[in-house]
């Protein structure tokens, strides 16, 4: 089976945009990366269910989104901007037909409304405010605006150490629901509900380097367990990035960007506890994403700073990873989806 791959990233240094790949999932092996859209500053994107690609773009002044047909050769269909910098996510809801992005540099959330064209109009903006304990944290910086399974809104702010839910009406517009304070200094990054029980999610935090189980219920979070993704000793710079739960929902993975490594958790038949299973090391330089295949038994992690994709093949029986190549290159990666 041949899979479509698309990764991006910064555009500082060698890299021109999107680059498109093929992955073999008999072998496991990817293809050379070929340029698939010149674009400034794709560090995140999403694909609806109508195959258009909706990323992250900036240009010298301005920041926004940019929309891109699949079926048509990536071809432009619109693009909304703003002046500022350009968000740091991006996620689209199908069945709502909004897009979201977070912006981490000037603490904006913005709500997009999908037109009939596949283009965006812009329905509502979230201006966050505060800061937190740490140097980092001198204002908000959101770094994902996600629906939640009961199709709340919830705002991870590194910035402020908030967790904050918002009421969604009809017309694409927020109302503040709750705010969860997460420990001091964590940083909260990015969230996932874990799907055989809705009530759960996991949040990754960049600055502690932990991930805290939480309970949910009609917007409103409790912590219920925090666990370390760094072993015992290690001292050296890391940034906790990606989450992301295998698809049979058993098992938690996350990436540390300093340590260069995956750390892995087995999820208890509840889904409030997490046995660390294995700590790997990507063999690369920033692994800031990383995403299953289609067929779920292999895991590619492009890295950022040493622009190159590891596969590693994943056992969905134990759960753990283990690493097969790392020979294709692909510049300054910090984002990557297959479809």
């Amino acid at each position: 089976m041949k899979e479509h791959v698309l990764i991006g990233g910064y555009t500082k240094q060698a890299s021109r945009g999107i680059y498109q790949l093929s992955f073999d999932s008999q072998q496991g092996q990817l293809s050379p990366a070929q340029l698939a859209v010149s674009l400034e500053g794709p560090t995140y994107f999403t694909i609806s269910n109508t195959n258009i690609l909706y990323s992250v773009v900036k240009t010298k002044t301005q920041g926004g989104v940019a929309a891109f047909d699949l079926e048509h050769n990536f071809q432009l269909l619109g693009q909304v901007l703003q002046p500022g910098p350009a968000p740091a996510y991006i996620e689209v809801s199908d069945k709502k037909q909004l897009v979201f992005t977070a912006n981490f540099h000037n603490g904006i959330v913005n709500i997009y409304r999908i037109q009939a064209d596949s283009t965006l109009t812009l329905t509502d903006q979230i201006q966050l405010s505060g800061h937190s304990v740490l140097p980092e944290q001198e204002a908000a910086h959101p770094h994902i605006a996600h629906l939640t399974p009961d199709d709340k809104l919830v705002i991870c702010d590194y910035g402020t150490d908030s967790i904050l839910t918002y009421d969604l009406n009809p017309n694409g517009k927020a109302q503040l629901h709750a705010t969860f304070k997460v420990p001091a200094g964590s940083a909260p990054r990015h969230i996932v509900f874990n799907g055989q029980h809705p009530d759960i999610a996991y949040c990754i935090c960049e600055l502690s380097s932990t991930v805290l189980v939480l309970q949910y219920h009609e917007g409103y979070f409790s912590l219920a367990n925090t666990y370390a993704l760094l072993p015992a000793g290690f001292e050296e710079p890391n940034t906790a990035a990606a989450i992301r739960l295998s698809p049979d929902q058993k098992y938690l993975y996350t990436s540390n960007r300093g340590h260069n490594s995956l750390v892995s958790f087995k999820i208890s038949a509840n889904g409030l506890d997490l046995e660390q299973l294995q700590t790997i090391k990507t063999q690369g330089d920033f692994p800031r994403d990383f995403q299953f295949d289609l067929t779920g038994n292999y895991v590619l992690v492009p890295h950022q700073k040493s622009n190159d994709v590891t596969v590693l093949k994943y056992n969905a029986l134990t759960g753990y990873l283990t690493f097969l190549n790392n020979d294709v290159q692909v510049p300054e990666g910090t984002c990557i989806l297959f479809y």
